[in-house]
C-alpha cells in the first residue's frame, strides 16, 4: 500500500513539473494559472495526508487500548467479578470500539466487538447479574483469622470458594448459618476486599487503579487511603504523581508497591471483611509493620470488620486470633499462638521450622 502510495505522488509531482514546463512555453499566464491550480492542490492533498496520518495514528491507539482491556479482563477475570466491575469494563471497551469505528475499517471493528460481546453475553453458572438471593452478609464481628499450612493444603481455595468463583462440590460454606449460594452475588464480593500476593492492576493510572471499584471519588479520599497504605510518598515522587500509567499488570512497579496499592484500594472499599492472601509477602520488615498498624486501626474503627489472613511470615500469623491449621483441606488445629505452640502438633512444628530457617 505505502509502495503504491508513493508511486501516485511521483507521477503526480512529474505530470505537475511537466505541465508548468510545458505551459511556460506558450504562455506565462497559462503557466501561472497551472501553478496556482497546483499550489492549491497540493495544499489539500498535504492537509488531506496529515489528516490521514493522525487518524490512523488514533484509531492504532484506540485498538490498542481495546486490545490491552480486552485482554486484561479477560486475563484478570476473577479480579473484575471481585471487585464487581463487568459492566464498567464493558462500557468502557465499547467506548474504545465505538471511538474506532471512526478512523478505521468497520467490519474488522465489528468483528472484534462480536467475538468480546459473545464471551460476555455466556450465561455462567453463577450468575453475577442475578437480583435473587438474599442480599445479606453475616460474619462474626470483628475476628482476625488466619490460615496456615503446607502449599496445596487448600488455603487460597477457601478465598475463591468465599467469593464463589467456584462452588463446593459437595457440602455447604456458610456464613453465619447461610448458605452463601443463598446469598446475591454482588451483595456477597461487594463485602470483600481482597489483596494477594501478586495484585492485579489494571493498564491505568494509580488514581484509577486505586478507586477502580468505585465511582466519583475525590482525590481527597484517595490521597488518605494512599497515605493509610504507606505510598503516598512513594506516588509522589513519580513525575505525573497518581496520573503515572502503572503498565501492562503493573510491570512498571516493584512487588511491595503493587502490594500497598492494593492495600489502598481494599481501605477506599472499606469492606466488611478483608481477604489477605500474602497480602505483604513483598514488602520489608517496615512497611509490614506499618501496614499492620494501619488494618488493626482500620478494625478499631469498625469493630465488626473481619480480617482473613492466609501468610507465611510468623510476623504476620502470631498477632491472629483464631491461628486455623490446614492440611489436605481439613482444619486440624484452632487456637491462638501460645495455645497452639504448647500442643506440639503442626502449627508448632511450622513454628519451629520458620524460626530456624529465619
Amino acid at each position: 500500500m505505502a509502495g503504491t502510495r508513493l508511486g501516485i505522488i511521483f507521477e503526480t509531482m512529474t505530470m505537475a513539473v511537466f505541465a508548468v514546463i510545458f505551459g511556460g512555453f506558450f504562455s506565462w499566464q497559462i503557466a501561472l494559472i497551472v501553478f496556482v491550480f497546483l499550489l492549491v492542490g497540493f495544499i489539500f492533498a498535504y492537509a488531506y495526508i496529515t489528516l490521514q496520518s493522525t487518524l490512523t495514528n488514533r484509531c492504532g491507539d484506540l485498538s490498542k487500548r481495546a486490545s490491552s482491556l480486552a485482554g486484561e479482563s479477560i486475563y484478570h477475570m476473577r479480579t473484575v467479578k471481585q471487585l464487581l466491575i463487568e459492566k464498567l469494563m464493558l462500557q468502557q471497551f465499547s467506548e474504545l470500539i465505538w471511538q474506532s469505528f471512526k478512523f478505521d475499517d468497520m467490519g474488522s471493528s465489528l468483528s472484534a466487538a462480536q467475538n468480546f460481546f459473545e464471551l460476555f453475553d455466556r450465561i455462567p453458572a453463577i450468575d453475577n447479574s442475578s437480583t435473587e438471593g438474599r442480599k445479606l452478609f453475616i460474619a462474626c464481628a470483628g475476628q482476625d483469622v488466619a490460615i496456615v499450612g503446607q502449599s496445596g493444603c487448600g488455603k487460597s481455595t477457601i478465598i475463591q470458594l468465599l467469593q464463589r468463583f467456584y462452588d463446593v462440590s459437595h457440602g455447604q460454606l456458610r456464613l453465619d448459618g447461610v448458605d452463601i449460594r443463598e446469598i446475591n452475588i454482588n451483595s456477597l464480593r461487594s463485602c470483600f476486599g481482597l489483596v494477594s500476593q501478586e495484585p492485579i492492576l489494571f493498564n491505568l493510572t494509580i488514581a484509577e487503579n486505586i478507586t477502580y471499584a468505585k465511582e466519583n471519588i475525590p482525590m481527597e479520599s484517595i490521597i488518605e487511603a494512599a497515605t493509610r497504605a504507606n505510598v503516598h510518598e512513594f506516588i509522589k515522587r513519580l513525575p505525573q504523581g497518581y496520573e503515572t500509567r502503572v503498565g501492562m499488570k503493573g510491570n512498571f512497579l516493584s512487588g511491595g508497591e503493587k502490594q500497598r496499592i492494593a492495600i489502598a484500594r481494599a481501605l477506599l472499599c472499606e469492606p466488611k471483611v478483608f481477604l489477605f492472601d500474602e497480602a505483604t509477602s513483598a514488602m520489608d520488615a517496615a512497611n509490614e509493620q506499618i501496614i499492620q498498624n494501619v488494618l488493626e486501626q482500620a478494625r478499631l474503627d469498625d469493630p465488626s470488620r473481619t480480617r482473613l489472613t492466609i501468610a507465611h511470615r510468623l510476623s504476620t500469623i502470631c498477632l491472629c486470633n483464631p491461628i486455623c491449621v490446614l492440611e489436605a483441606g481439613r482444619v486440624v488445629e484452632s487456637g491462638d499462638h501460645a495455645e497452639l505452640v504448647a500442643k506440639h502438633g503442626i502449627y508448632y512444628d511450622i513454628v519451629i521450622r520458620k524460626s530456624s530457617h529465619n
